[in-house]
């Protein structure tokens, strides 16, 4: 959880440079609005980026440590994932090999990364409600920190240039300064107490079936 923890403090450190670089642009003498609005879009950007790729960490990390355990020593919620991964998402001809293989403990829990090309985890619709679904599917819980639900400003605003139904220099033009804080508060927030929960459920070994 180290290297998570490090890679969120680096994007931190990125993302509060460039809200800097913002108010000091907006207050300089004839300041170009031009340029402030499309800083304040990369801003959204650089926030969306920081969720997804923290989740993503996150996620990475429950599969790393739930790999080296047979498919009977995993928790309801990641036999649920494991099943989803083999089963769901495959041609009905590879279902008896997948059967045999689990019945052997030959059936390795997947990595995120092969996890997620086939069935797909998230897609750019990362808001505090997705990443509680996401989360609680793997029985971690939920982020219960204050003004999560500025997450969905993120979301939306980010889809909106991603998807080009607003021009890079429009999307963010009136949101000021106050606001770009208040929002950046909120998504550091949300991905403390999503590291914090997710390092808690590893520790506590809640990826394994409990009582037995």
């Amino acid at each position: 959880m180290i290297s998570v923890k490090s890679d969120f403090e680096e994007k931190k450190i990125d993302i509060d440079i460039l809200l800097n670089h913002i108010n000091e642009v907006s207050i300089s003498k004839g300041a170009n609005v031009h340029k402030v609005a499309i800083l304040k879009s990369s801003f959204m950007l650089l926030l969306y980026n920081t969720i997804e790729s923290t989740i993503s960490l996150l996620l990475e990390k429950v599969h790393e440590t739930a790999s080296i355990h047979n498919y009977g020593e995993l928790s309801d919620k990641l036999k649920l994932l494991f099943v989803e991964y083999y089963f769901v998402s495959q041609s009905g001809n590879k279902h008896k090999q997948h059967l045999d293989m689990i019945m052997l403990n030959n059936a390795q829990f997947p990595s995120f990364n092969e996890f997620d090309k086939r069935v797909k985890t998230f897609s750019g619709n990362l808001d505090a409600r997705e990443i509680d679904n996401v989360l609680s599917k793997y029985g971690i819980g939920k982020i219960q920190s204050e003004k999560r639900e500025k997450l969905l400003i993120v979301k939306n605003l980010r889809n909106k240039i991603a998807h080009g139904e607003v021009m890079f220099k429009e999307s963010c033009r009136n949101l000021t300064i106050s606001e770009l804080d208040k929002i950046r508060n909120a998504t550091v927030l949300a991905m403390q107490d999503a590291i914090a929960k997710t390092e808690h459920f590893i520790e506590q070994s809640r990826y394994l079936k409990q009582g037995g």
